[in-house]
């Protein structure tokens, strides 16, 4: 029987049996289920929306291979253009042989054969000239991968694009085309952007240039490939730098300092030149160990430079109107005692002028002078002259020297005054010379010329920079024409030049070995400036320790000699040639060779039958004035060459005479000598002394000769 009973009325009961569901276990169980759904929705709104950001990076750096992408460094070229750096791209090949299979390219049909990667690329590595031993484990498909070790112009490699198991891979190669003495100056890049010393270090934040983007996808083989819908961001070259540097300057400079290390037995030395109008440095060289030198040993390297300071000490003393030139100071024969020491002189005098102690190098002039200074003024003129400070320009590692502070030891007034207890550079010492050049204005050195844009917009042009005036106008006038007498008749003659004046001061140091002085090695040092009358160059010749001769006049003085013989002799090397023919020496005219009686016979016979056939010559003008107490001393060249017995005879035997040479005599002195020899004079004013006809020509005596005479 079936009853009622209290079940509900949604609840089939079977008489004696459990309900087929249980109320509690289903609303579990549906409790369970929705909030199973709760927790799916919750999750989805959570990587959707709340993590989108983090999955969806998340994916890009699954899919999406992105990489920076380093910019080309900027070039540094000279000041005519020509490049000393760039930077070229270049690649590098990788190989992973087993991933070498044949393929067949896109839109290819089945029918066509597939192409063979091994033989592409066997025949790739031939044309690159890669070794059979390469090429063996290019193709060796048990390794895993293999390099090659060259890298390869992007054209070369060309062929290579695209086919499995080859990986190209850009790589920023730093090429420097510079001569080998300014690699030092220049620096050098380790990997593709890592600058180590030099121009490179220094200004790197202006070479380096901005770092791109690049993105690719991935397929689903792990293969990156391009699209347009990731786009990336151009790297930007770094910014182009002109030196003040003249490369065929550099080059002669170079050649003549390793000549000049060779020819002396020196163990280095160094050459820097300067264009004292605007201070810019025109070339800088510098070998150690008869090998060009890894650092610019002309800006890090001081030492102790002798005599070359001395017209320093001098020009103070001059402004201070503590002595003129002409003012004798008491040598002492050439030696001289003083607080214990004593000080010789090479060429040794009672006394001397201002003007012999600096062409003859006086030490103990030069200490005598430093006396009329005191203490503290001695050390302001040499500091103030930029010794024992930097001079500021863009090389790292450039050094200060050292000029000891003040007080100073008994001896040291006399020893600074002649190059000793202090140091400086070669580039320091060709500074201070610049301002005896210019005019007295000391001039900030100069070595970068010009920064420009990957545009080609000038951001940075050098401007001429005058730290301070070290002397007046009139001493630096004055003490180029005592350093003129250095080169022409002094200490340097050397450097002497036949077509120009050159302006200098030598320099003959003893090397410090264990804080004393050996007296068997030297530092031979020559500071010029050329031309003497108005400057284009200065030039500092440093030869360490040279053997035989040590005198920087003279070692030191050749080399400048022969660098400014080729600078004249090459187009474009920073001179103003126009500047150059004002201030050219006129040339001497060659003596001719003396004749003898038989050559003035048949001379004599021409010429009577030459007046034969010509209408009779007029009255010569009458003869100019000279002033009877003028007495006139005439080398032998201003007689032709001849002695005095051979100019007798000429007299006995006729009237024909050799038209004499004037070169290096004034007006007065050129009228006398041509009257002494029969002619009469007829002045014009000319470009160089000369006369027309030229010297040695034979003419009649009482014949008018043409003077030329500048003003």
């Amino acid at each position: 029987m079936f009853g009622l009973g209290d079940a509900d009325d949604t609840t089939p009961v079977v008489a004696g049996s459990r309900p087929l569901v249980h109320r509690t276990r289903a609303i579990v169980v549906h409790g369970s289920l929705v909030l199973f759904a709760l927790a799916i929705v919750a999750r989805a709104v959570q990587i959707q929306l709340v993590d989108a950001n983090r999955w969806s990076s998340a994916a890009e750096t699954q899919q999406v291979r992105e990489r920076a992408v380093t910019p080309s460094r900027g070039q540094i070229l000279d000041a005519n253009g020509n490049v000393f750096v760039e930077t070229r791209e270049l690649m590098r090949v990788t190989f992973t042989p087993k991933n070498l299979t044949s393929f067949r390219k896109r839109g290819s049909k089945r029918s066509d054969k597939p192409v063979n990667t091994r033989l592409i690329v066997r025949q790739g590595l031939k044309a690159l000239g890669v070794s059979d031993s390469i090429v063996r484990r290019v193709m060796d498909s048990t390794l895993k991968w293999v390099q090659l070790p060259a890298l390869y112009l992007p054209g070369d490699v060309e062929r290579f694009a695209g086919l499995p198991g080859v990986t190209r891979e850009r790589v920023l190669k730093r090429i420097i085309t510079a001569p080998p003495g300014l690699r030092g100056v220049l620096g050098t890049v380790r990997d593709e952007n890592t600058p180590v010393g030099g121009i490179e270090q220094e200004l790197d934040t202006v070479l380096r240039g901005t770092l791109g983007r690049d993105a690719r996808l991935a397929d689903g083989r792990g293969n990156y490939i391009e699209t347009p819908a990731l786009e990336g961001l151009a790297a930007r070259p770094g910014h182009a730098v002109t030196l003040t540097i003249n490369q065929s300057l550099q080059e002669i400079a170079e050649r003549e300092l390793a000549d000049g290390v060779t020819r002396t037995g020196s163990s280095g030395g160094d050459v820097i030149i300067m264009d004292p109008r605007d201070g810019a440095v025109l070339a800088m060289a510098g070998m150690r160990n008869r090998q060009p030198a890894v650092t610019a040993t002309a800006m890090a390297e001081p030492y102790e430079p002798g005599s070359v300071m001395k017209p320093f000490i001098v020009s103070r003393a001059m402004d201070l109107h503590r002595i003129r030139p002409d003012d004798r100071i008491n040598t002492e024969g050439g030696t001289w005692k003083v607080a214990k020491r004593t000080i010789t002189d090479e060429h040794k005098a009672a006394s001397m002028s201002v003007r012999d102690v600096i062409r003859l190098s006086s030490n103990i002039g030069a200490a005598k002078v430093a006396m009329l200074l005191s203490e503290r003024e001695e050390f302001e003129t040499l500091r103030d002259f930029g010794f024992g400070t930097p001079t500021g320009v863009p090389y790292p590692a450039e050094s200060r020297g050292r000029l000891p502070a003040i007080p100073w030891a008994a001896m040291t007034p006399t020893s600074v005054a002649m190059g000793y207890e202090m140091s400086a550079t070669p580039l320091q010492i060709a500074s201070a010379y610049v301002s005896i050049a210019n005019d007295g204005e000391l001039l900030q050195p100069v070595l970068v010329r010009e920064v420009r844009d990957p545009d080609d917009h000038v951001i940075f042009t050098h401007t001429r920079a005058v730290v301070r005036r070290v002397m007046s106008p009139a001493t630096a006038k004055e003490l180029r024409t005592i350093l003129t007498s250095v080169v022409d008749s002094g200490t340097a003659q050397a450097a002497d030049m036949s077509t120009y004046d050159v302006a200098g001061k030598s320099g003959t140091a003893r090397r410090a070995e264990g804080g004393r002085y050996n007296g068997r090695t030297y530092n031979s040092t020559f500071a010029g400036m050329f031309p003497a009358q108005s400057p284009q160059y200065v030039l500092v010749v440093l030869l360490i320790d040279p053997q035989g001769k040590i005198f920087g006049g003279t070692v030191a003085g050749r080399i400048v000699n022969a660098i400014l013989q080729s600078a004249l002799a090459t187009r474009d090397a920073s001179l103003d040639r126009r500047a150059l023919a004002a201030v050219a020496k006129p040339l001497p005219t060659r003596a001719p060779k003396p004749l003898s009686l038989k050559a003035i016979a048949l001379a004599q016979r021409d010429t009577a039958r030459f007046d034969s056939l010509r209408a009779p010559t007029p009255p010569p003008a009458a003869p100019m004035a000279v002033p009877e107490r003028i007495i006139v001393s005439l080398p032998l060249k201003a007689l032709g060459g001849r002695s005095l017995r051979d100019t007798n005879a000429m007299d006995a035997a006729g009237t024909i005479r050799p038209v004499p040479s004037v070169y290096g005599l004034d007006t007065r002195q050129a009228v006398r000598a041509l009257h002494a020899a029969g002619f009469h004079v007829s002045t014009q004013i000319g470009t160089a002394s000369r006369t027309r006809p030229s010297a040695g020509t034979l003419m009649r005596s009482g014949s008018v000769i043409v003077l030329e005479m500048p003003k």
